[in-house]
């Protein structure tokens, strides 16, 4: 009988071998600051060659983003998944909050790679790249729901997002740089109800 499990067992294998080595290169770059370490230090704590990080990930970037950061899909998907239900605003905190219980649920290191970003302007610039392709992903989806046919929708729907997405950076900032154990979920439906939104 043909083997059917190897090729899953390959990619359980790999997957191991790229968090461990994430691992190691967040936790340097946590201790000593992204820019200051290389690539080579990477390898020599890790234990392997740099043909075999390279194997892994195509640059330093790419150990501290890989697949964490969420797509503009991936948002709009979820955003579309809790407008029918809920005001916009309301929508927008769910799918935040969404985003939030993942990375409760991996802690340690979802703490310590977004620790990175926020203390990195070159890692910071990256992600808030990534912010603006949120943005032109969600305002599509909100601003016929808050002023259907109106020609300030698109504004309103752009100031709503960004608003949001302040929102979401300012609980990521107080959970990164937190000793407490509120989880970042609380603290995203904490910093939405500070916001005083119309319910549209």
């Amino acid at each position: 009988m043909r083997e059917t499990t190897k090729p899953g067992l390959r990619m359980k294998t790999r997957q191991a071998v790229t968090e461990a080595l994430a691992d190691t290169a967040l936790e340097l770059f946590d201790t000593s600051g992204f820019d200051q370490v290389t690539v080579a230090d990477i390898v020599a704590a890790a234990g392997i060659s740099q043909r075999s990080f390279f194997r892994y990930f195509s640059n330093k970037e790419d150990v501290v983003f890989g697949n964490r950061v969420p797509t503009a899909e991936d948002v709009r998907g979820e955003l579309t998944q809790h407008l029918d239900e809920n005001p916009v605003w309301d929508a927008l905190c769910a799918t935040f909050r969404a985003a939030a219980h993942q990375m409760d649920a991996d802690t340690g290191r979802w703490k310590r790679a977004t620790r990175v970003i926020c203390h990195t302007p070159g890692l910071r610039a990256r992600y808030l790249e990534k912010h603006l392709a949120w943005t032109d992903a969600l305002v599509p989806e909100i601003a016929p729901r808050i002023d259907p046919g109106g020609s300030e929708a698109g504004l309103k729907a752009q100031t709503m997002v960004a608003i949001a997405l302040g929102c979401f950076d300012v609980a990521i900032t107080r959970w990164v740089d937190s000793d407490e154990e509120q989880s970042l979920a609380a603290l995203i439906d904490e910093v939405f109800g500070f916001v005083q939104i119309p319910h549209l």
